[in-house]
């Protein structure tokens, strides 16, 4: 009898277009070997969900169902598929250091008492190139209720934990931060500093998306703010939100949104780490994947 898979990765994706490849060709190219694939197709249309089925290993499981259902809706239903103890998230657009499993997995077989690992991050743009670094540490409440405070695409958590607080579909682009501000006094999760996940930035979104984003962040500090943080830091999140989506009006309508580009807490490269970098997005470009090599 075959033992089941210890991790579940899990990557939805609706048009990755050719990033979906190093996406993938980053989980085969894992230093831990006990996983399987779970890629769940949210209605794409640019040939990536005949790619996906062109692989062929057992451990990788494609699935599609016409529909565009959405993020969370696609996250909770990866749980409910997944076969293992743990599950990793990842983004089609993104990647994973190989070490990435090994390491967040051992962590939580050593630790019985956490519910889940995320990550810090290499930046990288459209083009593959590092150009920047997001240092991964513990967030304070506060930080999690204004930002999200931990890297959402780089958690691997237990399944038993994603079940017991699946996603809300009431936060749209904003289901990362309800989440961590729902579980954050009652879940363990452990932020490991290094950069074991490659984080493609596209730029700041535009100012519909960043609208709806902000409308749910708000949704968010209204409900939870109060109990986590106190009245007056919520009020003052809530009105700093506030005056960000207004200011995405006014770039708009004066045609400067190009020049609104902050990178959060995103810290420049060492040369020795972009170089780095490049040597492990190389490896991971030449790993083999069956059905594709």
């Amino acid at each position: 009898m075959k033992h089941a898979p210890l991790v579940s990765v899990g990557i939805p994706f609706l048009n990755p277009g050719p990033y979906l490849d190093l996406a993938v060709r980053s989980v085969f190219a894992q230093t831990y070997p006990n996983w399987e694939l779970i890629l769940v197709d949210d209605g794409s249309t640019d040939g990536s969900y005949e790619r996906a089925t062109a692989i062929q290993d057992p451990r990788v499981r494609v699935l599609r169902d016409g529909q565009n259902k959405g993020l969370p809706a696609r996250l909770n239903e990866i749980v409910r598929l997944a076969k293992g103890e743990l599950v990793a998230r990842m983004d089609a657009d993104d990647a994973m250091h190989p070490l990435r499993l090994e390491k967040q997995v051992g962590l939580l077989q050593a630790n019985s008492e956490l519910d889940g690992v995320t990550t810090g991050a290499y930046l990288i743009d459209t083009e593959d190139k590092p150009i920047a670094l997001l240092p991964g540490r513990q967030p304070s409440a506060r930080e999690v209720l204004a930002r999200g405070g931990f890297l959402h695409p780089s958690l691997l958590a237990r399944k038993a934990w994603f079940e017991a607080h699946p996603y809300s579909l009431d936060y749209p682009r904003a289901e990362d931060r309800e989440l961590f501000v729902r579980t954050f006094k009652t879940s363990r999760l452990l932020v490991l500093p290094e950069p074991l996940y490659f984080y493609r930035w596209f730029g700041v979104p535009r100012g519909k998306t960043l609208r709806t984003g902000y409308r749910s962040e708000r949704k968010v500090m209204w409900k939870y703010g109060p109990n986590l943080v106190g009245w007056e830091p919520s009020l003052r999140l809530i009105a700093l939100s506030f005056g960000k989506e207004l200011l995405t009006w006014l770039l708009e309508w004066t045609h400067l949104e190009k020049r609104f580009q902050t990178r959060r807490a995103f810290q420049p490269l060492l040369e020795r780490d972009r170089g780095e970098a490049l040597k492990i997005l190389q490896a991971i470009r030449d790993t083999p994947v069956p059905g594709w090599d």
